[in-house]
């Protein structure tokens, strides 16, 4: 919930935040303004306020304190990501409520810990689970949360959260989060947090973003290499060296025949054209709907895909030398073999 409804006459103060603790990495005009410009994307207007700490109306609009009204480690652009992450959390009907319907009551402390769940997991995937954490008087629970934030246990604001985790992947927001993110990872880095170029922790030693899967040779302009793993559902990941030591999201390249997700659960369909080979070479796998024609499944799975029990190549496909168009084209280690691993788990990320 928002640390202070949008009627307060003044913020709130909390015993557990000292003006002893370090002045926070975010508090920046450069890094304040990313997460302006990632709200105003998402349409929302950041004020300043002398009546808030932090806090929504319902129609549009965030407040956050004025500088003097914050404490020594507190950063406008934390709490833009903490509003975010409440939206997000609540759902979309919630964003016409003031505070997205929620205020300090006790009943509602689950949802704020939904919310600090679903924070860690997203700024964890960028090297920003510590910057952004909470300083109000959950930050002992964030602190607590383990390395998984969304792990099954028996706290019921896990089910909550892992909901607002899918909402999220699914949503139009990812792309101006994940944006401000990646920008933010890396000033930050330059500011001397030790993180990746990408903003992801340091991954195995001996290995470089030259021999990781999810680099790739693109971008509008002259093409360079970047990292897929930073990349939202549109538009370029950032510019990356080949000789940086690899980070925690570091994989070897694909093996198609280990791996397989393009033919699992992650997608429910192949739809493939009437004029396509494949719907006379092998009748028997394809499936009319009308005027559509797709490749039959067996439950989750591609009926043409094979599993073998023994051996090292697990995965093979019963029809490959005939397999349709969208397989012919779908590109090992691109944007969408990444989202297939995502969703079955194989990679970093949920999709």
């Amino acid at each position: 919930m928002s640390t202070s409804g949008s009627n307060a006459t003044s913020p709130p103060t909390f015993s557990s935040v000292s003006d002893a603790r370090p002045r926070s990495p975010l508090a920046t005009k450069i890094i304040e303004g990313i997460w302006t410009s990632a709200a105003n994307r998402l349409g929302f207007q950041v004020a300043r306020t002398r009546d808030a700490y932090a806090s929504s109306d319902g129609r549009g609009a965030i407040a956050i304190g004025d500088d003097d009204l914050l404490d020594a480690d507190d950063a406008v652009a934390q709490l833009i990501f903490h509003e975010l992450c409440h939206a997000i959390t609540e759902g979309e009907a919630a964003r016409a409520l003031p505070d997205w319907g929620l205020d300090n009551r006790p009943e509602h402390n689950v949802r704020e810990h939904a919310c600090l769940r679903f924070a860690a997991d997203l700024a964890g995937r960028f090297g920003l689970r510590a910057a952004l954490a909470p300083t109000t008087e959950y930050r002992a629970y964030y602190d607590a949360l383990p390395s998984d934030a969304l792990e099954e246990s028996g706290d019921e604001a896990v089910a909550i959260a892992r909901a607002a985790c899918d909402r999220f992947q699914r949503s139009d927001w990812r792309a101006a989060l994940e944006d401000a993110l990646v920008q933010t990872a890396s000033l930050v880095r330059l500011e001397g947090a030790g993180a990746h170029p990408a903003g992801f922790a340091w991954g195995p030693a001996g290995q470089t973003c030259a021999g990781c899967a999810w680099m790739y040779r693109g971008g509008r302009g002259p093409a360079v290499e970047r990292c897929r793993q930073t990349a939202g559902p549109v538009g370029d990941g950032i510019r990356v060296d080949p000789a940086t030591r690899a980070c925690a999201r570091w994989e070897p390249p694909v093996d198609c025949r280990a791996c397989g997700a393009c033919c699992r659960e992650a997608y429910h369909s192949v739809t493939v054209s009437v004029r396509d080979p494949v719907v006379w070479q092998e009748p028997a796998l394809i499936v009319r709907h009308g005027h559509r024609f797709e490749v039959r499944r067996e439950g989750a799975r591609c009926a043409a895909l094979t599993v073998a029990e023994q051996g090292e190549a697990r995965y093979s496909c019963s029809i490959y030398d005939h397999r349709p168009k969208p397989c012919r084209e779908f590109e090992s280690n691109g944007r969408h073999c990444l989202e297939a691993r995502r969703r079955v788990g194989l990679s970093a990320g949920r999709a």
